[in-house]
């Protein structure tokens, strides 16, 4: 025979877990629009046959007498997929990475996006082209003819200024961005670290295998949120705390309950974007979006030197603007003998002895003094063997009338189609001076190409994931439905048991013992 009371207990606790799951069913349904929310779930078993030999009978059947007792719970858990959860944050920071790099490289295509257009480098490089022919085709001494071309020259210095000058506005724009996010990046952290103590001290009042749900789901939020900057890889401490590192240096310790702040060196000083922690290390970028601020910031092609890399960022396309300017400069100089005589040159940079660049170049004071100086020839002095400028002239064997010759500015217009030119010190292109603009333009759209197409790649595995995570994770209406009507039947049965226990119990207390009732 088993205790009176067992089965009063053993349905007081179902009456209980029932309406305890109602309860979290409610609060599931509550949350079905709660950013971050995960979806819970109360943790149940079967009572087991106490084996305590002072709560049971000194007989055979004593565990036959105590068995039934029902079901108990282990505590509220939520249901999450620690798996899904490290792809996701992986892939969104890739999908982040090249999202910022498209943006970034958007903003560079607007201000080169007219290289190859009516308005752009080459129908610039083009007027300038067509004012020589022009001039080559009149006497050398046509000073109108000739001031057209030093017009065109200049108007087409003013373009690579401009470019330059807009070039450094994007540069310092996302110098600052980098700057802002990595101090927002920095305010984070630290309310990690406040939460993980909350969490450490919530934890105490827990069984080891349970937390308290709303700010482990306050903690992923957070965490997914840094996932998006860089490549992060989580871990949970004894405690209940979280470590989360960055880049493989600890940036939140769950177990010291410090962070680890990332810096930046001054930009101005270094001229690049120099990322280290707090504790010292160096931050090696892999993927998020603060690789898309070094990579754009610091990535120089094939020029790449110090902390620069092999990308084709904001600086790349300045050098290439630069290698351009400098080029042209050089060829052009030199095809007008500038490189042995400073006063041929052509072109100058705005400071004297400074290095030409699109930012300082400019049409050389010689020239615009002297707009025919350009349709002169070097030539020897029979006597004395010295040099001198002059015009070329050619006397009609009929006639002997003397004809000038412009056959300095068509060597000049042959320097436009000469095949072999050679773009930067590290000879990123080797060809004409008008497929130099097509190849600067081409790679500036094969790169935006080629990360949207990343991102487009990113964006379909994050949401996939996202949606598998929802399917584990996330709030069904349909599902939580169902669940509370099971519940709701579970606690009405429940009900009806006590009820009929009720009824046994009368019977046995009114009539036992009672002949004939």
């Amino acid at each position: 025979m088993r205790p009176t009371f067992l089965g009063f207990e053993t349905q007081k606790r179902t009456l209980m877990l029932s309406q305890k799951n109602i309860d979290i069913v409610g609060n599931n349904l509550s949350n079905v629009h709660t950013p971050g929310y995960t979806r819970q779930r109360v943790d149940m078993y079967a009572a087991a046959l106490s084996t305590n030999r002072d709560l049971r009978w000194n007989s055979k059947s004593s565990k036959l007498a105590m068995a039934g007792q029902g079901v108990s719970a282990y505590g509220v858990s939520q249901i999450r997929d620690i798996y899904i959860d490290k792809r996701y944050r992986e892939n969104v920071a890739i999908e982040a990475e090249t999202s910022k790099t498209v943006n970034i490289l958007s903003e560079v295509e607007d201000v080169l996006d007219n290289f190859e257009l009516s308005d752009g480098l080459q129908a610039f490089t083009q007027k300038f082209f067509n004012a020589l022919q022009d001039y080559s085709g009149e006497r050398p001494d046509s000073a109108d003819v000739a001031t057209i071309c030093v017009n065109t020259a200049t108007s087409l210095c003013r373009l690579l200024n401009d470019y330059s000058l807009r070039l450094k506005e994007v540069e310092t724009t996302y110098v600052g961005e980098l700057e802002d996010t990595l101090s927002y990046i920095n305010e984070l952290t630290e309310q990690m670290n406040v939460l993980n103590d909350k969490i450490v001290k919530e934890k105490f009042h827990y069984p080891d295998e349970y937390d308290p749900n709303e700010l482990l789901d306050e903690m992923n939020l957070y965490i997914d949120e840094l996932a998006t900057y860089g490549n992060i890889d989580v871990h949970r401490e004894l405690n209940g705390a979280y470590t989360v590192k960055m880049g493989g240096v600890t940036i939140v310790d769950g177990l010291e309950m410090k962070t680890n702040r990332i810096l930046m060196e001054d930009y101005e000083n270094y001229g690049e974007a120099i990322m280290f922690f707090e504790s010292g290390e160096t931050y090696n970028v892999e993927s998020g979006i603060l690789k898309s601020y070094y990579d754009m910031i610091n990535g120089n092609g094939v020029y790449a030197t110090g902390h620069q890399n092999g990308a084709y960022g904001i600086r790349y396309f300045q050098t290439a603007v630069d290698e351009f300017a400098r080029t042209i400069a050089n060829t052009f100089n030199k095809a007008n003998y500038g490189d042995i005589d400073e006063s041929r040159m052509m072109f100058a940079p705005s400071i004297d002895g400074a290095v030409i660049t699109a930012e300082n170049i400019r049409v050389a004071d010689s020239w615009v003094k002297d707009p025919t100086m350009i349709g002169q020839v070097r030539m020897e002095d029979d006597m004395t063997g010295l040099y001198y400028y002059g015009w070329d002239e050619q006397i009609d064997e009929n006639t002997g009338e003397v004809n000038l010759q412009n056959s300095n500015v068509l060597y000049l217009i042959s320097q436009f189609d000469n095949p072999s030119i050679k773009f930067g010190n590290c000879h990123d292109f080797e060809g004409s001076i008008y497929e130099y603009i097509s190849f600067i333009s081409n790679r500036l759209g094969q790169t935006i190409d080629y990360e949207d197409s990343r991102n487009e790649s990113a964006q379909v595995t994050v949401n996939g994931l996202l949606d598998a995570r929802d399917d584990v994770s996330a709030v069904q209406l349909d599902e939580e439905g169902i669940n509370m009507m099971t519940y709701q039947k579970w606690y009405n049965a429940s009900s009806r048991m006590i009820t009929t226990l009720d009824d046994l119990l009368d019977k046995l207390i009114n009539g036992t013992g009672r002949v004939g009732l």
